[in-house]
């Protein structure tokens, strides 16, 4: 059979790669004309395509922002037991023989190789024990504080020993401080709002205190790093932000030596005193019974023993 002339067909490719087949319509006359009059044919309606309007751009005030640096995470530390195990310590180093203390790129040696389970590109860091935390109000005993000195990476194992190359020191390194595996800690991003001020009342959320700052540093300010006594069992999250104020009721609430700190004692039973609010803090590491934050505001200075309150 012969097709019509006015059939076309046509070959083409779609877009996942096949092979598709079109035949056009035969063209048609137009209409006769009726009663002597042209018939006018209407033509098909156009679509119009309107541009989408562009989304707003985030602002530096709506975005979430990082609420720390990494060094204030990875140069911090954390609390653990009072007598925590590490399978493998700082034994030497390449340049023993002229410094005492380690940096940068320097290379230090083991005690344990694959014994200990070390393997060429792990990743530890540099930790060392140092005191015991004591809380500010009950005295009892919150655990030790372990110090990260920095990061190594193995570069290099036998039976019982290892080369390790420090990466990234956040304070001098000394022989004997331990090796713990590294786990990246993501710094939280949050939205920040207006700290609290003078009249606002309490947010009625879980309630706790500074209890530890590193070095001994009693006057705090914006960016110092802190541990409180609340964590996840207080449903605080990284990136979540606490209050900080304290009752100053005049000498009669006084203060007393807690450790190396002298803490603000907490109003006696029964006496009201308004917030006097000192600044905020953010969250950035959560265990379940402590959090590490960072000091992000502060209208006055800060002490151990001042009180968070979940925001």
């Amino acid at each position: 059979m012969r097709l019509p002339s006015r059939v076309l067909l046509v070959i083409g490719f779609s877009c996942w790669g096949g092979i598709v087949f079109a035949q056009t319509a035969p063209s048609q006359a137009p209409p006769p004309a009726v009663g002597g009059k042209k018939t006018i044919v209407n033509p098909p309606p156009r679509t119009i395509v309107r541009a989408e309007e562009p989304q707003k751009a985030l602002t530096t005030e709506t975005a979430p922002q990082p609420v720390a640096s990494e060094s204030d995470i990875y140069c911090f530390g954390y609390l653990g037991e009072m007598s925590e195990s590490f399978p493998v310590c700082i034994s030497g180093a390449e340049n023993l023989a002229e410094q005492t203390d380690f940096m940068t790129d320097d290379f230090l040696y083991t005690s344990g190789g694959v014994d200990r389970g070390l393997k060429p590109g792990g990743e530890y860091w540099i930790v060392t024990p140092e005191q015991e935390v004591f809380h500010p109000v009950t005295g009892r005993s919150m655990g030790r504080f372990y110090q990260y000195r920095g990061r190594v990476v193995v570069h290099s194992v036998e039976a019982r020993t290892g080369i390790v190359r420090v990466t990234n020191a956040c304070t001098d390194i000394p022989v004997g401080a331990y090796l713990k595996v590294f786990e990246p800690v993501p710094i939280p991003l949050a939205r920040k709002s207006p700290p609290a001020v003078l009249g606002d009342r309490p947010s009625g959320k879980p309630r706790g205190r500074i209890v530890f700052t590193r070095d001994g540093v009693v006057a705090l300010g914006t960016d110092n790093i802190v541990v409180i006594d609340l964590g996840a069992a207080s449903g605080v999250g990284p990136g979540d932000f606490v209050t900080i104020f304290r009752y100053a009721g005049g000498e009669e609430f006084g203060v007393r030596p807690i450790g190396s700190y002298w803490v603000n004692l907490p109003p006696p039973e029964g006496v009201i005193v308004p917030r006097t609010y000192l600044g905020e803090a953010a969250a950035l590491v959560v265990a379940d019974r402590w959090a590490i934050v960072r000091v992000t505001d502060a209208s006055r200075l800060i002490q151990v023993g001042d009180e968070v309150e979940l925001k």
